[in-house]
């Protein structure tokens, strides 16, 4: 299932897939904790929301068809929150290789396109040259590469066994990122490779660890930068810097920009309690706002649009306890964090509210707070029962004779 989210241009294999996926976890026992609840009812309030903003399109075909997929994204979230109820570790691996292996398929790919290899250059780019492999969009598939590549940035930072390996599946990735030009999914990368490394060196323990943290942080930086000036003296490469390395496009400034129709839709949304109605921000204005928490009050108004707010700000603080909480599953959810965060900064100049990989990264995040809270409930009664069974045997044993002259 998590494979197959790598190839959106074909939408019913990830389709297909996760009801297959749901469906046979449902046969055999999909276990809900309690802690699962505040996941759930955050997205039921916010789809509720976003469908009573659909009631006046409802003929609209666009429309219907936006709230299924916001309705379905939100599904998926759910299940991979109460998929790692049992077993926890042995999936978190499963969907952590089946993230790695569908970014390095979508990765050569689209490499082979950018390449123009077999004549595949039109397949598999788009924008003029902008690599976009098995997606729709080269934005999204940049995005996407982000958690797969600071998962192999931190097992080869912290694992000494396997490096190789993980640096040649990691060189493919990171170059696709590259060559999508996505200045979103750049920043992600550097923004998600610092918080990667912070919490990497807060929540190690042993100094000898840490040493070896910045050694290899700095190194993997050098290696990045030495990479990058290589690719700048290649001419063509070197234009897609000078082109798409400055904050603004003529496309954002002005008026009637991005920005400018971001600031005329503020005050008309204070006005619209179910907001513009089911991605129909682009009947009011040229395109969709491109910032995802706008996106959440155009789409599915106030209700909807604070939710999502609040929704926000938690899964921050879960995500955040989480990976600072020693358990067996810290690990992941150091890597989720540091995948979570560059995401929350992109939903100020993306739409995001659909995107398959984040509602997984969200599920995963409120998932590992369960997992995590109750092996911590677990561990306490078992450590309680220990001292419990240490003090009985202590009273229970004679006092040591004393030591004769």
């Amino acid at each position: 299932m998590v494979f197959s989210g790598a190839f959106v241009v074909i939408d019913v294999a990830y389709n297909a897939m996760s009801l297959l996926a749901i469906g046979v976890f449902a046969l055999l026992g999909l276990r809900l904790d309690r802690r699962n609840i505040p996941l759930i009812l955050f997205l039921v309030v916010f789809n509720l929301a976003g469908l009573a903003a659909l009631q006046p399109y409802l003929e609209v075909d666009e429309a219907r068809e936006f709230m299924l997929g916001t309705c379905f994204v939100g599904t998926t979230a759910i299940f991979f929150a109460l998929s790692i109820n049992q077993n926890a570790l042995q999936r978190l691996t499963a969907i952590k290789w089946g993230l790695i292996l569908g970014a390095l398929a979508a990765s050569i790919i689209g490499i082979i396109g950018w390449l123009d290899i077999a004549g595949l250059g039109t397949a598999f780019t788009m924008y003029e040259g902008r690599v976009s492999g098995t997606f729709r969009d080269p934005n999204v598939l940049g995005s996407f590469l982000v958690l797969p590549a600071l998962y192999l940035i931190h097992d080869f930072l912290r694992d000494s066994s396997g490096r190789f390996i993980r640096l040649m599946i990691a060189m493919p990735v990171l170059l696709a990122l590259f060559l999508t030009q996505s200045r979103g999914s750049w920043a992600a990368l550097v923004i998600g490779m610092l918080v990667l490394a912070a919490m990497m060196f807060i929540t190690t323990r042993q100094d000898a660890m840490r040493a070896r943290l910045t050694l290899l942080t700095l190194l993997f930086f050098v290696v990045i930068a030495l990479s990058l000036a290589a690719l700048l003296s290649m001419e063509n490469v070197s234009q897609i810097i000078q082109d798409r390395f400055v904050l603004q496009k003529d496309y954002d400034s002005g008026p009637s920009g991005r920005f400018g129709n971001q600031l005329r839709a503020l005050p008309e949304l204070l006005k619209l309690p179910f907001g513009y109605g089911p991605n129909r921000h682009s009947y009011y204005f040229p395109e969709n706002p491109h910032n995802t928490y706008m996106m959440a009050f155009s789409s599915y108004g106030w209700v909807g649009g604070l939710t999502f707010l609040a929704f926000i700000a938690c899964t921050v603080v879960v995500a955040w306890r989480n990976a600072l909480t020693r358990t067996p599953f810290q690990s992941h959810a150091v890597v989720m964090f540091a995948g979570l965060v560059p995401h929350l900064v992109q939903n100020f100049q993306i739409d995001t509210d659909r995107w398959r990989h984040l509602f997984l990264i969200y599920g995963l995040c409120w998932g590992l707070a369960a997992i995590s809270n109750r092996w911590l409930d677990e561990y306490r009664v078992y450590a309680h029962r220990a001292y419990q069974r240490a003090m009985a045997w202590r009273t229970a044993s004679p006092p040591d004779e004393p030591l004769r002259a």
